[in-house]
């Protein structure tokens, strides 16, 4: 919907940015860390996924190089089979909005 497709662009404009701002890297990369355990294993793949996703749809190649670099690679080698196995059927939704890889 066009309400969805307004708040997605306002967080990715303002939300985003300004977190990036105020929290330091550490701190984001250990919330981040937090959240993948917290979901446990299926779930924090496809979490992976989505922010995989929603990084390459920004286009920035900052937020590009600082996944590729917290990352691990394993886990980036994986994004692509998990898309097609897990996110998918969890995040449907996702794919009616062009929030696919390369995109």
């Amino acid at each position: 919907s066009d309400q969805l497709h307004s708040m997605r662009d306002l967080q990715e404009m303002l939300v985003v940015p300004s977190i990036s701002q105020v929290v330091s890297a550490s701190d984001q990369k250990s919330f981040n860390n937090k959240v993948l355990l917290a979901l446990g294993l299926l779930e924090s793949r496809v979490h992976l996924v989505g922010m995989h996703d929603a990084v390459w749809a920004s286009g920035s190649e900052i937020e590009m190089q600082k996944f590729e670099k917290e990352i691990p690679y394993v886990a980036r080698i994986m994004i692509e089979r998990w898309r097609k196995s897990l996110y998918a059927p969890k995040g449907a939704w996702a794919l009616d909005y062009g929030l696919s890889a390369g995109k």
